[in-house]
């Protein structure tokens, strides 16, 4: 029933700090709407609580007091449903005349971290519109209409809206099924589609809910028309009206959350906002102002990117980017990065990420790759991929992703300083651990190498296929494109054996200075884990591990003419290090890990960090900018990937150059394009113009901008 409320909430200075963070403003024109790099041409969608579907501000007048879209995720893919399923009308029923919101002499549209805001005022009305997310299924619209006057007044509110009905690219498919409204609530039922590579929907169902009394009608093209009750307003009162637009995958997922409760909607809205509240006192060590609403919005991007478990997804998880079109799903190694990131202002969700991976660790009873017990899948996605009983295409197994599983866990439990984590994670952590010595070391010299795993997709006539096993190999280092990985005639495809003759996958002919650095920082995590947990003799198996690791990291990697790590290749008559092929920025990592000598890190530190190398106007780009095949905007030949510069600048730091590090760290931060504006982070950025990449609201780039503000930017 109608209400009388009290102010909205608070606008505090903290939250007037961290308004508009991102360009969330636009009206979707369909259902999908791209530019040429796949990402969603409105730059921003507002997502909160793991929600699978969001919303976004108008930048027409035409849409004033809607919250234009939704964008939902069908499964896999985010779409739009309309241009603006809930556009809002004000009529004054004394005069019969609609209000135009356009006029108000004072307008304000905008966003918070916890939601999204409208506010519109004349002489004697006030509007206000505000969206928050109650829970993961369920965005909460609040109408607030304030009579400013001395005098009585009447007004009526009416909603509208028009789902689109067609993709753009699928026009055979009608997406709406059906149309049903009953009392106070209209819901659209889902077609069944199984279009792999654009559009993936079960028995889904998208809800509109009205608390009020309200009177709805729907035409033959499934729109509908809402409206209230009329509304009486006393002189200086104030009224507030309440819908909710609520998304389900599945009938299962409605059964689970069932109906409604307006008044638990309401405190879990205030629980939210007090997350909200408690998420920016851990996170903000103070600071410029333009240096801390970067960290707010690499917060923001992260919690935009979270989505909870639905489909084969189980824990709660940060997916790389909701608004390109291949990154709905949840990577191993993009996992590892968010949850140090989300460590820093919430722990239970850094735990989540985690599991989130790890509930798809592989076991020697695995029905599909019991060989490769220990390691996990490369990308996990709703829909599991035909070999475990799925329809996804995206589920991807035929390769691993770089070891920082453990890092992760560690830095999990520095913030948290509780070791259930640690003994529930430990023993997995280990038999990931070990699958690499297993499964990825070929001459069983203690280095390892990227590879492949036995899939069906590398073999070719039932031979190996050297052009996919490269590919995944690639993949495996998450270096996609990288020059060390070009399929050139110096590198060999092996085939790794158990005891018995049985394939347990490829390696490639190439020890990689990156993938063993990361093995030698992961030994070092796990002593610190078995010290934790009490375990002495554990600890210094693992101590004496890196120990003898580090030696070979030092001798093996590193060329003192050049002053620089390398990858090495093998083959029955020689082995070498990839010197020809330039330099990388993998060959910071023994620095980041540890594994370096002071000598060696020094060398470096004064050789390559000019601008003519790894100093450029972005420091360290994946490729050297005097190697011949750097190329400044191609994906891993060139741009400076910010995972890879927050390795680097911590391996400068641990050595000694703290105020190099904080240097670089800021240069980073001045130049990278939009990192201080209103903008989206991007995946990644030409380092000698700091423009921005790829695509957009990436995930570990938020993840790095955050953690350098932790360390070195308040």
């Amino acid at each position: 029933m109608l209400g009388v409320l009290s102010s909205s909430f608070s606008a505090t200075a903290l939250i007037h700090e961290y308004r508009n963070l991102l360009p969330y403003s636009g009206v979707p024109q369909s259902m999908e709407q791209r530019d040429k790099q796949g990402n969603l041409v409105i730059p921003a969608v507002y997502i909160d609580m793991g929600a699978w579907h969001g919303f976004h501000l108008p930048n027409d007048p035409a849409y004033y007091g809607s919250f234009t879209g939704p964008l939902f995720i069908a499964q896999e893919y985010s779409l739009h449903l309309s241009d603006s399923l809930q556009r809002l009308k004000l009529r004054n029923l004394q005069t019969g005349d609609y209000l135009d919101l356009a006029s108000a002499p004072i307008e304000h549209i905008y966003s918070e971290p916890q939601g999204l805001v409208q506010q519109f005022q004349w002489a004697d009305v006030a509007l206000e519109t505000r969206l928050q997310y109650s829970d993961s299924r369920t965005a909460i619209i609040t109408t607030t209409l304030t009579n400013l006057s001395d005098s009585p007044q009447q007004w009526q509110l009416t909603w509208s809206g028009q789902p689109f009905n067609r993709h753009p690219h699928l026009p055979k498919h009608a997406v709406i099924a059906q149309s049903e409204m009953s009392e106070n609530q209209v819901q659209w039922s889902f077609t069944s589609i199984d279009e792999t590579w654009t559009m993936q929907l079960d028995d889904a169902q998208y809800q509109l809910l009205f608390e009020q009394d309200t009177q709805i009608t729907l035409d033959q093209s499934h729109g509908y028309q809402a409206q209230s009750q009329p509304l009486a307003l006393a002189p200086k009162q104030q009224l507030t009206l309440r819908s909710a637009q609520r998304y389900f995958h599945q009938s299962q997922e409605r059964d689970a959350y069932g109906s409604i409760d307006w008044h638990r909607a309401s405190m879990l809205i205030d629980q939210n906002q007090q997350r909200w509240s408690s998420r920016f006192k851990r996170l903000m060590k103070g600071g410029a102002l333009p240096q801390r609403r970067l960290a707010a919005k690499s917060m923001v991007t992260l919690i935009h990117n979270w989505r909870s478990p639905a489909g084969a997804i189980k824990h709660d998880a940060v997916t790389p980017s909701v608004t390109y079109k291949w990154f709905n799903g949840v990577w191993a190694w993009d996992s590892w990065k968010q949850a140090v990131a989300l460590a820093q202002f919430d722990t239970e969700l850094a735990k989540s990420n985690v599991r989130a991976m790890f509930d798809y660790q592989f076991t020697a009873d695995d029905k599909v790759r019991p060989q490769d017990a220990g390691n996990l899948p490369d990308a996990i996605f709703f829909n599991r991929d035909t070999s475990r009983g799925g329809s996804g295409g995206n589920w991807n197994e035929r390769n691993g992703k770089p070891p920082l599983a453990a890092w992760a866990v560690w830095q999990i439990d520095e913030a948290s300083q509780s070791s259930d984590f640690l003994i529930e994670m430990y023993p997995k952590l280990v038999a990931y651990h070990q699958w690499w010595y297993r499964n990825r070391d070929h001459d069983g010299n203690g280095l390892a190498e990227y590879g492949a795993n036995n899939h069906p997709a590398h073999l070719k006539e039932d031979k190996p296929n050297r052009e996919a096993i490269i590919e995944a190999a690639a993949w495996e280092s998450g270096m996609d494109n990288a020059p060390r990985f070009d399929d050139v005639a110096g590198i060999q495809v092996l085939e790794n054996l158990d005891d018995t003759g049985q394939l347990l996958g490829y390696s490639l002919s190439q020890e990689s200075v990156d993938l063993n650095s990361y093995l030698y920082a992961e030994k070092q995590f796990l002593a610190k884990i078995a010290q934790r947990l009490a375990l002495p003799s554990e600890q210094q198996h693992w101590q004496d591990e890196a120990n003898q690791l580090a030696q070979l990291i030092q001798t093996a990697f590193y060329d003192a003419k050049t002053g620089f790590f390398y990858d090495r290749r093998f083959n029955k008559q020689k082995d070498y290090l990839m010197i020809a092929q330039g330099k990388g920025v993998e060959g910071w990592l023994p620095l980041w890990a540890g594994a370096a000598s002071e000598e060696q890190a020094q060398t470096m530190v004064a050789r390559h960090i000019t601008p003519e190398r790894f100093g450029t106007r972005l420091p360290f780009p994946t490729v050297s900018a005097d190697n011949p095949a750097f190329a400044a905007t191609k994906y891993w030949r060139g741009p400076v990937w910010l995972d890879q510069t927050l390795f680097a600048l911590k391996g400068i730091e641990r050595y000694g150059y703290g105020a190099l590090t904080k240097k670089l760290a800021r240069q980073l931060v001045d130049h990278a394009e939009g990192a201080l504006v209103q903008a989206p982070i991007r995946e990644n950025y030409d380092p000698l113009t700091g423009h921005g990449l790829h695509c957009t609201n990436f995930s570990w780039s938020a993840s790095v901008f955050l953690l350098s503000y932790s360390r070195w930017l308040h």
